[in-house]
């Protein structure tokens, strides 16, 4: 599944990714919010990389090194708690409504295609405006949104698994709907949600960071896009380019080798499938 050099060099970025959200706030770095000096205590707002600042300081003299770093914990969170949000409502719909189909499927379904027409950012902006600009309510208003997808494939795969002979023999010996459902049929999708598992962390990775930029992330925590947030608001983003560049390219990485990982993903779960169906 990882033989090649490319999704080798993705799946390394990722574990560097994950070690730094882990021990980044231990590391011996200045935080994310302290104005820096030079050893004469002179003031170092808006300095270009060097030696000493090797990403260079913001406007008001943060170190940029130090605020990506620290952006690494908040995607990761993020990402990793909008994900499991997608899955969980997404699998449990689509599971449910697979199963019993009739009017639960047909209300389930009408559900989420009303959802399908629900518009992502004006509904984030009117859900942050009212329930607070958090960490939480970012996460859960990506996790209201996403689980669409993941719903309408569970059900999919639910319908034909359902018609299974394992299934079928279940029902015989009267084992009860729950024990069906998450004891013998989720077992078989669980290869197909970990795949929409990467996919709900890499969109959650990215709308976060979009919400951010609007000006609608957490204003506690610094973000990859809560920095770009902040060097628009200066009107820098043609003159302090290290200040541009650093969260731009760890939020491309982080992406494409989700995206990467996740394909590989994808097609081992397709070959598993097509093998079974042999």
């Amino acid at each position: 599944m990882f033989e090649s050099k490319l999704r080798k060099t993705a799946l390394s970025i990722l574990l560097a990714y994950l070690g730094l959200a882990l021990i980044g706030p231990m590391l011996p770095i200045p935080g994310p919010y302290i104005t820096q000096t030079t050893s004469s205590g002179e003031y170092v707002g808006l300095v270009s990389p060097s030696l000493q600042f090797p990403l260079g300081t913001t406007e008001a003299g943060y170190s940029v090194l130090s605020q990506v770093i620290n952006s690494f914990r908040v995607s990761v969170i993020v990402g990793g708690g909008a994900a499991l949000m997608v899955v969980f409502i997404g699998m449990n719909i689509g599971l449910i409504s697979g199963y019993f189909g009739g009017r639960i499927d047909s209300l389930f379904m009408g559900i989420t295609d009303l959802m399908y027409g629900l518009p992502f950012y004006p509904f984030a902006i009117v859900y942050v405006a009212v329930g607070g600009r958090g960490l939480t309510n970012i996460i859960i208003v990506i996790g209201i949104v996403l689980w669409r997808t993941i719903a309408r494939v569970t059900r999919s795969e639910t319908l034909s698994l359902k018609e299974q002979d394992f299934v079928k023999s279940s029902r015989a010996v009267g084992t009860s709907h729950f024990k069906i459902m998450y004891f013998h049929i989720l077992p078989n999708l669980l290869p197909l949600i970990v795949v929409y598992f990467m996919f709900g962390a890499t969109w959650g990775i990215l709308l976060e960071a979009s919400l951010s930029f609007l000006g609608l992330g957490d204003p506690t925590m610094v973000s990859w896009g809560v920095m770009l947030h902040d060097v628009f608001n200066a009107a820098l983003f043609t003159r302090a380019w290290w200040w541009v560049l650093a969260p731009s390219i760890a939020l491309w990485l982080f992406i494409w080798s989700l995206f990467v990982i996740t394909r590989a993903l994808e097609e081992n779960v397709e070959g598993t499938t097509d093998d079974a169906r042999v």
